[in-house]
């Protein structure tokens, strides 16, 4: 897989975080909060893929010629997942008693769930598709290294942009991002069968 094909797989990895880092700095955030949640993200972006890729390597060497289709149908799952919730969005919904409570009696910090572990957490729920990914790469015995560097790099740039972004345009890039992210996977898993 040559560096174009692993720019654009961590592209579309990185529109999770994007997303995510713009309903952020929608709500607003600390220009130093939002230098360790790029840090940190980027960090997760490295080592969640780097455990799949040692795992798929693994299983490419037992599963032989096998691995790679199975590793190409991971990435259409992934993609068609993405692309599932970036089309059908699913609506959240409180009582407004619960809301008026944590609006006016609580007073939540908009950075409340960046705080402690939140951040470490928020990091792993958005670069869990990263090891699905990092396995399937590692059944057609991707180049370890650079992989891992500019998925967490292009991560971590994300995240920051999407910080960025959300403080001056709101959400309205998020489900875009995502929408592009899964079809880029799905026609990344179809190459791969072919």
């Amino acid at each position: 897989m040559n560096l174009a094909w692993v720019v654009v797989v961590a592209i579309a990895l990185g529109a999770d975080a994007f997303s995510l880092a713009l309903a952020i700095g929608l709500a607003g955030i600390k220009k130093s909060m939002m230098v360790r949640l790029s840090l940190v993200v980027a960090v997760f972006h490295v080592f969640m893929p780097l455990g799949g890729m040692l795992l798929g390597q693994a299983f490419g060497t037992i599963l032989g010629q096998f691995a790679s289709l199975i590793g190409a149908f991971i990435l259409i799952g992934l993609g068609g997942r993405m692309l599932y919730k970036a089309l059908r969005p699913t609506a959240e919904i409180f009582r407004f008693s619960e809301a008026r409570e944590a609006l006016f009696k609580k007073k939540l910090s908009s950075n409340s769930s960046l705080n402690g572990y939140g951040m470490y957490i928020l990091a792993a729920s958005v670069s869990l598709d990263a090891l699905s990914v990092g396995f399937s790469l590692g059944t057609i015995r991707a180049d370890i290294f650079m992989t891992v560097m500019v998925m967490g790099l292009i991560a971590g740039l994300m995240t920051g942009m999407g910080l960025i972004l959300g403080r001056i345009m709101g959400t309205r890039l998020g489900d875009k991002a995502e929408l592009l992210g899964g079809l880029a996977l799905v026609l990344i898993g179809i190459k791969l069968l072919f």
